[in-house]
């Protein structure tokens, strides 16, 4: 309870100082040094450096390890230009936690500022060896040696930051890192720029960087590879004069030679290129989207080499990762006949597997009358289609399903559980484990069903204690049955609906607690405080609450700004506790004073309709509801409302004429 309260009014410094001292009176050390370290960050967007200190010094004092403090403090010292101090501050950390890495950059990051960058890249080089996988000292170091001059050693520090930033799609950010080695690295700058520009929508870029790349490629003999880049641009600039005469340079049949002498030839440096090199091209250009370029390289070595079982895999997944099935279906069959005649059974059976999974409507997989795992499983009976693609179905393959069933059920989502689990079911009729989940969840929707309907199954029914503690005999046997199904009834952090929530049953001892805190709460609260008074109704509210929520949302409706929310959700309240009057007060005055008629305007209208139709004051009722209907006739099952509404006058109206006529024959 009290951290729960304490997250509704997160900027409450009074507040939050007494909790952290329950929480040390209460020995959770952890606990209290989280809100010591909240408290310091608060007063640090205040301005107010010193009183940040000392909450980072309360930290320190109980946790001596705590990260965030310690690096909180190390910042702390540098904005307020106490340079040196944070240097000491984080050399010493540094000597206390040799191996944290976050530790490690701050103490980096702060030499670099006073200029010691040879103890800067002592504990970058440091965090290397810890998590060579970790990009930020790379930018550093790569930064540090750029401004030096020294452009090898910062490429070789940036390119794997500049490829993790590619991964994570940060396009521009990776474009600033490579243009300042355009010169120095022209090839692996150009293919990843020209990669980025594309992403980026960028035409003319591309045309000026596969320009730049084509010259690149053809000054260093790769002729071949410098007039795709050309011919890719032009292109995308059908009027370049200047791409037109390289392509024409690089594509004019060979002249001749005087006296018979043999005709010249265009030659790559170093001759054919090799399978290996051809593979290792199409792995960068495919690295960075250059699909299409891999793609030729792949097929012009297919010819070369049609039996290589590495070419055929490499094309089967650029075809996957272009979406085209059929072709990769193709390779997919070539790699089984090849696996199959190098020896490969299991090699055979996966990539046939894998082409079924991929189009297993292909008619060539169906001619064959491929069916995965036909060997070790009887497909169920069922229709032709689906006996090829259910036959060879394993438990094992579905635990991704199972796993979200599971989930769905932790989070009361049954319905969604069940689909899954009936699914599973009909593609494994006699397993026990599926059976088992779904006669659980048929014991769980039970229980859900009695726990969110008012008074079912309850004495108030006309049902006695006794049948009605026999109806629940059943439930704890639910969770006794199996392991995975425990804690799967929703509890209040779920969204239930507000008329279908029982009134809370908390024990006695919690209820003290809870109302001992509401006690210091009001002393550490103003009436000014309405953020945190409307948090308060918020929260009680969810917890059921309604007279704790009514009295906090009374409270903060007096602040202009929180006027229509408060005022909205009082009513609400009201409604739960069946005072219609005074929803209907409420909700009316919240109406009127709302000038814009946005969604929440409409919502008000509906939920005051609602108030009117629980006090029966059904043609009011009927009207509002009307509007709400003319607004959006989507909106909250509306169209429903009016025509059941508009039946149940309808009725009335029948039932009154006849006496309507007798009246007024007897008065007469």
């Amino acid at each position: 309870i009290y951290q729960k309260i304490l997250s509704l009014s997160p900027a409450n410094v009074n507040l939050r100082q007494k909790v952290a001292e329950i929480f040390l009176k209460e020995g959770l050390v952890s606990d209290a040094a989280m809100q010591y370290v909240y408290m310091a960050r608060i007063y640090e967007e205040k301005d107010e450096a010193n009183q940040a200190e000392m909450q980072y010094r309360k930290v320190l004092d109980i946790q001596p390890g705590n990260r965030e403090a310690i690096i909180g403090l190390g910042f702390l010292f540098e904005r307020r230009g106490e340079r040196e101090k944070a240097v000491r501050h984080m050399s010493d950390a540094v000597a206390r936690f040799p191996e944290d890495p976050e530790i490690l950059f701050r103490h980096a990051e702060i030499c670099h500022a006073t200029g010691d960058d040879d103890s800067a890249r002592g504990s970058l080089y440091r965090i290397i060896e810890i998590e060579p996988g970790n990009i930020k000292p790379r930018k550093l170091l790569g930064m540090m040696y750029l401004k030096e001059g020294a452009l090898d050693k910062a490429w070789h520090e940036y390119l794997p930051a500049i490829d993790q930033i590619i991964l994570e799609e940060k396009y521009e950010e990776a474009v600033s890192l490579l243009r300042p080695f355009e010169d120095i690295e022209p090839l692996e700058t150009g293919r990843r720029l020209v990669s980025l520009y594309r992403q980026l929508g960028e035409t003319m870029l591309v045309v000026s960087e596969l320009s730049r790349l084509g010259d690149a490629l053809r000054d260093r003999g790769m002729t071949e590879d410098a007039l795709r880049c050309y011919q890719e641009a032009l292109e995308l600039s059908p009027d370049d004069e200047g791409l037109k005469e390289r392509i024409a340079e690089l594509t004019k049949k060979p002249q001749p030679k005087e006296h018979g002498k043999e005709a010249d030839t265009i030659h790559i440096t170093g001759g054919e290129k090799t399978a290996e090199e051809i593979l290792a091209e199409t792995d960068i250009f495919a690295r960075y989207g250059l699909l299409p370029e891999a793609l030729r390289l792949l097929e012009a070595l297919k010819v070369r080499e049609p039996h290589n079982i590495d070419v055929h895999a490499k094309l089967k997944s650029i075809y996957i990762e272009m979406s085209e099935k059929e072709s990769a279906v193709t390779e997919c069959l070539i790699l089984h006949e090849l696996y199959k005649r190098n020896g490969d059974a299991a090699g055979s059976e996966a990539v046939l597997k894998e082409a079924f999974d991929l189009y297993p409507e292909d008619p060539r997989l169906l001619e064959r009358g491929y069916m995965p795992g036909q060997e070790t499983m009887t497909p169920p009976a069922s229709g032709p289609g689906e006996a090829a693609v259910e036959g060879g179905a394993r438990i094992e393959d579905y635990e991704e399903e199972i796993a979200e069933a599971d989930f769905y059920v932790r989070q009361g989502l049954l319905l969604e559980a069940e689909n899954i689990l009936k699914k599973l079911a009909s593609l494994f009729p006699g397993n026990a484990d599926i059976i088992g989940r779904l006669e659980n969840l048929g014991h769980l929707q039970e229980v859900q069903d009695s726990s969110s309907i008012p008074g079912e199954g309850s004495a108030e029914q006309g049902e006695t204690p006794e049948a009605a503690a026999e109806g629940k005999e059943e439930v704890p046997a639910v969770s006794s049955r199996t392991d995975e199904f425990e804690d799967i009834i929703p509890l209040a952090e779920e969204p239930i609906e507000a008329q279908e929530m029982p009134e809370p049953a908390l024990d006695s001892d919690v209820m003290d607690i809870f109302q001992e805190f509401k006690k210091g709460l009001e002393k550490e609260l103003g009436e000014e405080d309405s953020e945190t008074h409307y948090n308060l109704g918020i929260a009680y509210k969810e917890m059921g609450l309604l007279d704790d929520a009514i009295t906090e949302f009374q409270m903060s409706r007096n602040d202009p700004k929180r006027f229509v929310q408060s005022s909205t959700l009082l009513g609400v309240c009201y409604v739960e506790k069946g005072l219609y009057s005074l929803a209907i007060d409420v909700l009316s005055r919240v109406l009127n004073q709302m000038d814009d008629k946005d969604d929440s305007y409409w919502a008000v209208k509906y939920d005051l309709a609602e108030a009117h139709e629980k006090n029966n004051d059904l043609k009011e009722a009927l009207a509002l509801y009307t509007d709400v209907y003319g607004w959006n006739a989507k909106f909250r099952g509306i169209s429903e409302k009016v025509s059941l509404l508009k039946a149940q006058l309808g009725k009335g109206v029948e039932k009154e004429k006849p006496k309507e006529k007798k009246d007024r024959v007897s008065y007469l």
